[in-house]
């Protein structure tokens, strides 16, 4: 009979008995002295095994360390609206400028209080009269000056070469916790190193056209934006009384060129609508006349007598060198049939826009600031050439360079506003809807009220 095994449970199996092995005592050795070297290579010591405890070995289980997060340091922002400075004074404008001067730049300070007007802001004039050489009679808007400056927004309508005389006249005072525009107009794609300084203490620059905008832009980092000025001519204008009242031939077609001898001639270029009338009318029986209003004229003489020479034997040229007001320079404007320039560089060209807003189609030169408002559809753009300035005059250096008309396509176009008066009168019809709608105080008020709302200033 076989006997049956029984399985080998667990307790059954004898195991070896284990030997504890005693540890071995090393002995201790007096520790070395610590020197600078040492210290340092146990630091790296250290470092290289920490290194190798976070390498993940082939084989092994153990996910490696993930990596530590650092946090980055606050970067500060570059937007200008992230840092609010906190101005003073209550919403509206300090408008500063030649208020009372009898030329365009106080003619220009006077149209941006109408469109202040106009749009309803909150504004006062501070006027000012340092740097500037013409006439300050004019009254108009002198009720609106002030004294000191209650608002928060400095509009400065003075250049950038007169700046320090605002600076020196009003204080550093005047301008602090204050937002400070400048309200610059220059006729020259470069601007001259004697504009550099009047920068300072400025926040933001507006200009009257494009063209001066993208002069500006290039010479500065601050924000440079193109806000037009707004035309208005109030009254209405008797035609035969006024040509009565100038000595204007009653029947002619009349031809009306304007400039200012503190803005000088060789940029306004008076010569140059002569010499152009005087090709396009030959004969001075043609039934055409020009005529030559000068402002400022007995500051230099010299100008007048010029262009009393290149008159001469042109009983159709008239030259009027009188004193004249502000309506009486609407009237004469009123009493020609178009108005031509021949300039060599406009920041602005604001007899132009004035003329066309009276319905004149205007002849000028296809450059600089009145390109903004004329085109080949509602005026008669003359063709030029760039060229150097050739010599100082004032402030436009014989570095520089300016447009150069082309008299003789100018000619063309005085002969057929002339001949052709159903086109001409169309022309002008055209050029004063596009004054009338895109350059009223209106519009220019709405444009500058927008851009305080943009900046939180109102």
């Amino acid at each position: 009979m076989k006997t049956l095994r029984r399985p080998l449970l667990h307790q059954d199996v004898k195991r070896p008995k284990r030997t504890r092995r005693r540890k071995r005592r090393l002995r201790r050795l007096p520790a070395a002295p610590k020197t600078r070297s040492t210290v340092r290579k146990n630091s790296r010591l250290r470092q290289a095994a920490v290194k190798r405890r976070r390498v993940k070995k082939p084989g092994s289980r153990r996910s490696p360390a993930k990596p530590r997060l650092l946090r980055r340091p606050a970067v500060r922002s570059t937007e200008a609206a992230a840092v609010r400075i906190p101005y003073t004074g209550a919403p509206g404008i300090n408008l500063i400028g030649y208020n009372r001067a009898e030329m365009g730049l106080g003619e220009g300070c006077r149209l941006l209080a109408l469109a202040l007007e106009s749009c309803g802001m909150p504004y006062g004039i501070n006027n000012f009269e340092r740097g500037n050489p013409s006439r300050m009679g004019d009254l108009s808007w002198a009720h609106r000056e002030q004294e000191g400056h209650p608002y928060r927004v400095n509009l400065f309508h003075v250049n950038g070469d007169n700046m320090r005389y605002v600076r020196e006249e009003f204080g550093d005072a005047f301008m602090k916790e204050r937002y400070n525009i400048g309200y610059w107009a220059w006729e020259l794609s470069e601007l001259p190193d004697s504009w550099r300084d009047g920068f300072t203490g400025l926040q933001e620059i507006w200009t009257p056209t494009t063209f001066v905008r993208d002069v500006l832009a290039r010479h500065t980092a601050l924000p440079v934006r193109a806000m037009p000025y707004g035309i208005r001519i109030p009254g209405t204008f008797d035609r035969a009384a006024l040509r009565a009242r100038f000595g204007l031939p009653p029947a002619s077609f009349l031809f009306l060129s304007m400039f200012d001898v503190f803005s000088t001639s060789l940029r306004k270029n008076p010569s140059g609508a002569i010499e152009a009338f005087r090709r396009a009318f030959p004969s001075g029986s043609s039934g055409a006349a020009l005529v030559v209003k000068i402002n400022n004229a007995e500051a230099k003489p010299e100008e007048v007598e010029k262009l009393r020479t290149a008159v001469e034997g042109c009983p159709n040229i008239l030259l009027l060198p009188e004193r004249l007001t502000r309506q009486e320079v609407y009237g004469l404007l009123a009493a020609c049939d178009s108005f031509v320039s021949l300039h060599r560089s406009e920041g602005f060209g604001l007899v132009l826009a004035e003329a066309m807003y009276l319905g004149k189609p205007v002849i000028a030169t296809d450059w600089s600031g009145n390109t903004d408002f004329m085109n080949g559809e509602n005026s008669i753009p003359v063709r030029f050439e760039l060229q150097p300035v050739g010599q100082d005059a004032g402030p436009y250096t014989s570095a520089q360079v300016w447009a150069e008309p082309d008299l003789e396509h100018a000619a063309d176009g005085m002969r057929r506003a002339a001949a052709d008066l159903p086109w001409s009168t169309a022309l002008g019809c055209r050029g004063q809807m596009t004054i009338r709608s895109r350059f009223s105080p209106e519009a220019s008020g709405l444009a500058v009220r927008q851009r305080l709302q943009e900046l939180s200033l109102l």
